[in-house]
């Protein structure tokens, strides 16, 4: 806190109205400081909340933005796992892979054949 003192011209320094106005003075900065420090740690409280909300936010984007991230992925990825399955499979099963061939182009021919 600062000391409050007024230039009172060619009164004495310890005079009684250079004490009461350092009193006066002590009394206003005595009651500023208890009206600010309220007031201070009422908003030191509410930017404490508001930047746990933001953080909260932000983890939350994170973890929808990583489970968007993952399920493209997998189905970008689908097409290509699906042609590899069917390529080890017809290695695998060669005569089956003819024979469900030649009925799913027995089938489509005759679907379309209408």
């Amino acid at each position: 806190m600062e000391k409050f003192t007024v230039d009172t011209g060619n009164a004495p320094s310890g005079s009684a109205l250079q004490r009461g106005v350092d009193s006066a003075g002590a009394a206003l900065h005595n009651t500023i400081d208890k009206v600010v420090d309220p007031a201070r740690n009422t908003v030191d409280r509410v930017s404490t909340a508001a930047h746990e909300t933001v953080d909260k936010l932000a983890d939350n984007a994170t973890h929808a933005a990583e489970r968007f991230s993952d399920q493209t992925r997998r189905v970008t990825e689908a097409p290509a796992r699906a042609l590899g399955y069917s390529k080890s499979w017809v290695q695998e099963r060669p005569l089956e892979a003819v024979g469900a061939a030649l009925a799913i182009g027995f089938i489509l021919g005759r679907l379309t054949a209408r």
